[in-house]
């Protein structure tokens, strides 16, 4: 059996030679099996690709798979009684990869699917050519309402984890969850953000378009816009180049608006990279806040600071820190910002990792984590300060409890209304208007076509 490897070297020979599909297998492996994060794995191949055009149907591939290994795994099982999760690694990874092409993809003909698998298969593990050929045709051959993913439980058709469905439908009840669920699967939007003191939309929008971009206004931010890159990377652009953007979710933009910085404002970003809010929060007040930037991973704070540099942003301060301990921060800060390691469930779409990886014991883990980052966080909150709570899940536990919890251990902070912080064209409701009353704001990927964010905002009273 040959042992998958992911070099550059292996990268570069696949490329050149046009074999999609072995690529995307020795990636998969690398997340199935070494655990890596799909996100990096993609920067790697595509660092080393001057071919977007198959870089965009290797991303298809890599992204699908990985996003529906759950159903494929039940289908499997339903239609030809074999458990992928007991075959060899290898094995596991090719099914998987090949199912995905015979199930999801609309351009992959289903002979080529199951050839080409088992050709891969012939050069890794040989004797499961047999065993694997055998499988996809059954998948193949399988009636269609037998293949299709919403004839089964809600957890299947939206290829989630049990418990992790269960979260959903807990917190949002049968149907939200369904719908949140479904939009989780769909592939996510490209957005960016620009300083309109810089550049105009339509400026910026004509400029990535010369540039062979494809350009439109996102849901609720006038800053923000929404970009379908073709065949091209958006770094490769002008306006790129020139600092004229940087790319983040509308909905993680919305959080320094609820922050509402100022001129003239101690900001402290707790954990603060890659720099999207960092460098908002600059750009709102017009370069002219101080603004302390904390991480505890100083190359990931070296991003940062390649972010602040590239937007010519010169009023942010960088310090390498843990934000569950904030003693060795001087000083109290109008505004603290704590976007806190999470769950990360309202982001599924970009990092379908998480659907491997993430489960109900993990999420307590990271909620004690939570807790201890939002409580050394207050402590730099001078009175009259704002304490801004964020997170990229859509776990209840996470978010309402964490705030609710807070707020019954420390009777010197209080809930502040949000309403007047709110852009014109985000979706209100009666439920979401009693909630901004109340300090917060849930985004969802069904009702605000942008990740699943929370955002609270707590006000220090003395």
């Amino acid at each position: 059996m040959r042992q998958p490897v992911l070099t550059d070297k292996v990268i570069t020979g696949l490329i050149n030679s046009n074999n999609m599909r072995e690529l995307c297998a020795l990636m998969l492996y690398q997340v199935y099996f070494n655990g890596a994060y799909t996100n990096l794995v993609l920067r790697d191949v595509d660092r080393l690709s001057d071919n977007r055009a198959n870089l965009r149907s290797l991303r298809a591939m890599f992204y699908g798979t990985v996003t529906y290994t759950y159903t494929i795994d039940f289908l499997v099982r339903h239609i030809t009684k074999r458990d992928v999760q007991e075959l060899d690694d290898i094995t596991a990874t090719l099914i998987r990869l090949g199912c995905w092409q015979i199930l999801f993809s609309t351009s992959i003909p289903v002979h080529a699917a199951v050839s080409e698998t088992v050709n891969i298969a012939g050069r890794y593990t040989p004797g499961s050519k047999g065993l694997i050929n055998a499988i996809l045709r059954k998948i193949a051959d399988a009636p269609d309402d037998m293949k299709d993913p919403d004839n089964y439980k809600p957890d299947v058709a939206t290829s989630l984890k049990s418990e992790i469905y269960g979260i959903l439908k807990r917190d949002y009840g049968r149907k939200r969850a369904y719908d949140i669920g479904k939009a989780l699967l769909a592939s996510p939007r490209l957005t960016i953000r620009f300083n309109p003191e810089r550049i105009s939309a339509s400026a910026l929008e004509n400029s990535l378009m010369e540039d062979s971009f494809s350009v439109s206004g996102a849901s609720f931010l006038p800053e923000v816009l929404a970009v379908e890159t073709g065949h091209k990377s958006i770094e490769s652009s002008e306006a790129y180049k020139k600092g004229l953007f940087i790319v983040q979710n509308e909905a993680a933009a919305l959080a320094s608006h609820i922050a509402a910085p100022a001129a003239g404002m101690k900001i402290l970003d707790c954990c603060a990279a890659p720099g999207g809010k960092t460098t908002h929060l600059a750009e709102l007040t017009g370069d002219n806040a101080d603004i302390l930037a904390l991480d505890s991973n100083p190359s990931r704070l070296g991003l940062l600071r390649e972010n602040v540099e590239r937007l010519g942003l010169k009023s942010i301060r960088y310090q390498t820190a843990d934000a569950t301990d904030m003693s060795r921060i001087d000083g109290l800060f109008d505004i603290v910002l704590a976007d806190c390691p999470c769950s990360g469930l309202g982001i599924m779409c970009r990092k379908p990792d998480i659907r491997l990886n993430m489960t109900y014991d993990r999420i307590r883990d990271i909620m004690e984590v939570q807790h201890r980052i939002i409580r050394e966080a207050a402590t730099k909150v001078k009175p009259g300060g704002a304490l801004i709570y964020c997170t990229c899940t859509v776990n209840k536990d996470e978010n309402e409890a964490q705030v609710k919890s807070f707020l019954e251990e420390n009777g010197d902070f209080g809930r502040d209304d949000i309403l007047p912080y709110l852009p014109g064209d985000i979706i209100m409701d009666e439920e979401r208007i009693n909630d901004a009353k109340n300090g917060s704001i849930t985004l969802l990927p069904d009702k605000d076509s942008c990740d699943g964010f929370y955002i609270a905002r707590l006000v220090r009273n003395r």
